[in-house]
């Protein structure tokens, strides 16, 4: 497959990622890529384009890529520079276990695609090392932790860390990446869906770095650990009939040491801190005020991210130029250069 075959759709929304690579519901063979965030759509060539649009929610801009063009922005995509938390780690691991998930299908176009998705992989490292090594930590799990005002993972202590056991609501990509950060005597995990719940409480417990409980009982069970825990992440979008309650409970409880409560509630699920119930709650959190302290970055972080998507544009050029292709050799190499 000639890179100048690829083709890549983009739909950028907040939506309710499939847990699995979906499957194509026009019975195309296309590489779909799902995350909280986008849905991106790779094929062979342009002719099913418009077929495959089919795949994507109707709401929203729909991109087109092609070519070089297509594969700059795969490894923008791999390097989480078109992410909100821009830099993001965890996607690129997303996008491994999805091409994995897709391979093992044994398609025309898995076959077709490998060579350049381990290319993809090698260059969105190289970049990531080269460009972005020194940005700090860059991911979402990372970003709570501080909020919670626990010690980094360099050892260098933000501030005491709270005592008292986190409570975790959700069990979706969002909480499974966040889930490793969170600190405290003991980790509660509550879903409505108990069993997903389950899933990542074994998955946490392979590492042993702290107690996991899954908190069993529905709504009630949920109410209390509310009022128990010393910190709440919530990794759910909100819910008008249920977050009162929540947020009574929080009130009604106490510290662990029966004083006045002195945790956060850091919730990932909430665009911005004014939406009601939770506006005027001072310990809240919201992941649009994450985003409004990440957009203060220094000018030394600008000059990187820049840096990063040119390095982003010069690598798909080299590629167009040949698989193997990873640095210019000749005039005419460089002359392809004049555009970026």
């Amino acid at each position: 497959m000639d890179l100048r075959e690829l083709h890549v759709l983009h739909w950028r929304g907040a939506h309710v990622a499939c847990a699995t690579v979906p499957e194509s519901r026009a019975g195309l063979d296309v590489f779909l890529i799902d995350t909280c965030q986008r849905r991106v759509a790779l094929l062979r060539g342009s002719e099913h384009a418009e077929q495959a649009q089919a795949e994507f929610p109707a709401d929203g801009v729909l991109e087109s890529f092609e070519g070089n063009e297509a594969y700059a922005f795969l490894l923008r995509f791999a390097c989480g520079l078109e992410s909100k938390l821009v830099a993001e780690t965890e996607i690129f691991g997303q996008i491994k276990v999805a091409w994995r998930q897709f391979s093992e299908r044994g398609s025309p176009l898995a076959r077709q695609l490998s060579p350049w998705m381990q290319l993809l992989f090698q260059d969105a490292k190289g970049i990531r090392a080269q460009y972005l090594g020194r940005l700090g930590s860059a991911s979402y799990g990372s970003q709570v932790r501080r909020l919670l005002a626990a010690p980094e993972s360099d050892g260098a202590e933000i501030a005491a860390p709270t005592l008292g056991p986190t409570l975790l609501i959700g069990a979706g990509q969002l909480a499974q990446s966040v889930a490793p950060w969170l600190t405290g005597t003991e980790l509660w995990l509550w879903n409505r869906t108990i069993v997903r719940a389950q899933e990542l409480a074994r998955e946490l417990a392979k590492r042993a770095e702290k107690p996991v409980r899954v908190i069993e009982g529905g709504v009630d069970a949920e109410l209390a650990a509310w009022r128990a825990a010393d910190n709440v992440v919530v990794c759910v979008p909100g819910d008008p009939a249920h977050d009162a309650a929540r947020i009574a409970a929080w009130r009604g409880g106490a510290g662990t040491d029966g004083g006045a409560r002195r945790g956060r509630i850091v919730h990932l699920g909430l665009g911005a801190d004014g939406i009601a119930p939770w506006s005027g709650l001072p310990e809240l959190v919201s992941l649009g005020s994450l985003f409004d302290m990440l957009r203060s970055q220094s000018e030394l972080r600008a000059r990187q991210l820049q840096r990063a998507h040119h390095a982003c544009r010069e690598k798909a050029v080299l590629r167009n130029l040949g698989a193997g292709c990873s640095q210019s050799h000749s005039w005419e190499d460089l002359a392809a250069f004049y555009s970026l």
